[in-house]
């Protein structure tokens, strides 16, 4: 009963018995999250610093495969300037023997 005595109208009590339903379930929720919780997040934990660990030496190795990209294309540059220049170099010199 209320306070003040005075009584639920039957919408009040009819609300008042889905909010305890509700209450309930959102109860026996929780109480499946934290088992789940507790049985399954060591191994989800585990799974995900194994997955973790494979991404970084991807990373690592893509890293290392583009530098070697960059650096053999620079190095191909640089020889194909140097063959440009020597083809064009003229010296009023003598060469060197």
């Amino acid at each position: 009963m209320p306070a003040g005595g005075q009584q639920l109208s039957d919408r009040e009590a009819a609300i008042l018995t889905e909010y305890e339903l509700i209450r309930s379930e959102v109860k026996k929720m929780g109480n499946l999250i934290a088992e789940i919780n507790k049985e399954e997040l060591d191994a989800l934990t585990q799974s995900m610093r194994s997955v973790e660990q494979k991404l970084a030496l991807v990373y690592t190795v893509f890293r290392s495969s583009i530098y070697a990209h960059l650096s053999q294309q620079e190095m191909t540059q640089s020889n194909e300037l140097a063959s440009v220049y020597s083809e064009n170099f003229q010296t009023n010199c003598p060469p060197f023997d």
